[in-house]
């Protein structure tokens, strides 16, 4: 999970090409190419709208933390697990269809995009700036931008673009205005990683990871 609509305007459909590189996170800034498809933003190119469906070149799926492009094996991964097996000794790692290789786009070759307004929360946003040092500031009511692919290396997060961030010297266009600053979501299963006053849900439970909630502009 990389995106948590609130509420939406528009959830438009709009071709993708499903093998094509970078991968597109849920929850990431998109825009189209010169055929129309859909594509991964970066700093300087104007915004159209956020990934509904995550799409992966490979056999890969995403992190729940920001930076969620890093790949992982589902396999060993938080990600759902059906039980299979007449003695409960089997277990089959869903995300989409397993057929589609975590790729939620393949078989359609079409991505939900949302835009028109609306109110989402998302992983999808930067930590460090370009510069590899400068830390993400995400203050309610700020406007946001997209980000580039970082030039900078840096271990805290990986070299992509496409996520909402602070600087606004990535872009000359808003993409959103903060609401509230990254958190950890509830997922609403019992434990103790989120404590009793954490919105939107409340109550103690699991977290999905951290998440930026924010109005979108695009």
């Amino acid at each position: 999970m990389a995106l948590i609509e609130v509420f939406h305007v528009v959830a438009a459909d709009h071709k993708v090409d499903a093998t094509a590189t970078p991968d597109i996170p849920q929850g990431s800034i998109i825009n189209l190419d010169t055929n129309g498809s859909v594509k991964l933003c970066l700093a300087g190119e104007t915004p159209f709208g956020i990934a509904g469906d995550s799409r992966s070149a490979g056999t890969t799926s995403y992190t729940p933390e920001s930076g969620s492009a890093l790949s992982r094996n589902p396999a060993t991964s938080l990600t759902g697990a059906l039980v299979l097996g007449a003695f409960g000794d089997q277990q089959r790692f869903t995300q989409n269809k397993i057929a589609d290789n975590y790729n939620e786009t393949l078989a359609s070759g079409k991505m939900t995009v949302y835009h028109s307004g609306g109110e989402f929360w998302t992983d999808q946003y930067e930590t460090i700036h370009a510069n590899g040092t400068t830390v993400s500031q995400f203050t309610p009511n700020a406007r946001l931008w997209c980000s580039g692919v970082e030039t900078a290396g840096t271990a805290l997060e990986p070299n992509i673009g496409g996520r909402f961030t602070d600087e606004q010297a990535q872009s000359g266009i808003a993409t959103g205005i903060v609401i509230t600053a990254p958190l950890n979501y509830p997922s609403g299963v019992p434990g103790t990683q989120t404590g009793f006053t954490t919105l939107p849900e409340g109550g103690n439970s699991l977290t999905w990871g951290s998440f930026l909630h924010f109005k979108n502009l695009m």
